[in-house]
């Protein structure tokens, strides 16, 4: 009983999707003929990726590739051993290939040196890891 009720319903709901899918051809004929746009589609326009979703994607590459490392490790490893200001540990973590965010990353960078005290030195300006 419920098998049968089940199959015919399943028939309606395709018929109703082949049912709107006709009308959505025929509005955009219509819209086309007349010049107008349609407002077929909410949200954003296909195809474009969000912040969000682009972000995400860039994580699953990390994670399959491993390259992408952190400011913190970049910096930690250009500081082993020698002092430098943060206009050279910029310079040289650009070089290292690190992608910076944001309008101004020197601002980043600065506020990660001067607010991780266990992790770099700062003796006038110049900082060394720890």
């Amino acid at each position: 009983m419920l098998q049968r009720e089940k199959i015919e319903l399943e028939k309606e709901l395709s018929s109703a999707k082949a049912s709107v899918s006709v009308m959505e051809n025929r509005l955009e004929e219509i819209y086309t003929a007349l010049g107008e746009t349609s407002v077929k589609r909410r949200g954003r326009p296909a195809g474009k990726a969000t912040r969000k979703t682009k972000s995400k994607i860039a994580k699953k590459v990390v994670k399959k590739t491993g390259t992408k490392r952190s400011l913190k490790d970049v910096v930690l490893s250009l500081t082993k051993g020698k002092a430098l200001d943060a206009k050279q540990i910029f310079d040289a973590a650009c070089k290292a290939g690190h992608k910076f965010g944001g309008n101004n990353p020197m601002n980043s960078l600065r506020v990660m040196l001067y607010t991780n005290k266990k992790l770099f030195k700062n003796k006038k300006g110049k900082f060394t890891a720890a």
